[in-house]
């Protein structure tokens, strides 16, 4: 992987539209990944400000180890921190207090998992891959089904990508599309809330 990367995806939501950046570096043992979701048009959807994410950790022999989590969405602010040694995630919110959550070997976060996928290259068509995630709120196990190539057409031309798609549960859909000869970077995103609304992220450009 380069030392850093930028990724800048389209965002729908309804009718709503706005953009994303993704910014991945990395010095070959620590990464940090930030997310930024910025648009008028979704601002009263989401939050109210900017909505950004950063994940930084240990790159190891199996992929990526998340050592801190911040979340800010508007003028609400969390971070979490997670200690391999006791094998437990400590997330501590802005105004109220801590929460402990206990998990057992590998665990990623919401942005780390994008890149756990792309350091580790997911196995052949029919194959589960299951991790501990933290979205910013609660830690749950999760299943993502691997469901084959697909030829993807998208601002950067038709690409060949590998489709993930998490087992159904009570978080909504989820489904990625990873560009297989762009280090199985994620190039359109369909995710949705317990609502049923769903969002969808199209890539506009990989730098470099």
């Amino acid at each position: 992987m380069p030392p850093r990367i930028d990724l800048r995806f389209e965002v729908r939501y309804g009718l709503a539209s706005g953009e994303q950046t993704l910014v991945w570096v990395n010095d070959g043992t620590h990464y940090t990944l930030t997310s930024v979701v910025g648009a008028t048009g979704l601002t009263g959807l989401f939050y109210r400000g900017r909505f950004v994410q950063t994940s930084r950790g240990r790159i190891t022999p199996h992929g990526l180890q998340p050592e801190e989590f911040w979340d800010q969405r508007g003028d609400k602010f969390s971070n979490a921190r997670f200690d391999s040694t006791q094998g437990q995630l400590t997330l501590m919110p802005e105004k109220s207090e801590p929460r402990h959550f206990a998990y057992q070997g590998d665990v990623q976060d919401v942005l780390s998992l994008f890149f756990q996928f792309a350091l580790t290259a997911p196995p052949p068509d029919g194959q589960r891959l299951t991790y501990q995630v933290f979205n910013g709120k609660k830690l749950r196990d999760y299943t993502y089904e691997v469901r084959g190539e697909d030829r993807l057409d998208t601002a950067l031309g038709t690409l060949r990508t590998l489709h993930i798609a998490r087992v159904a549960d009570d978080d909504g859909r989820f489904e990625a599309w990873l560009a297989i000869d762009r280090h199985y970077l994620p190039v359109r995103v369909l995710r949705s809330d317990d609502a049923g609304r769903e969002m969808e992220l199209r890539v506009r450009s990989i730098a470099p």
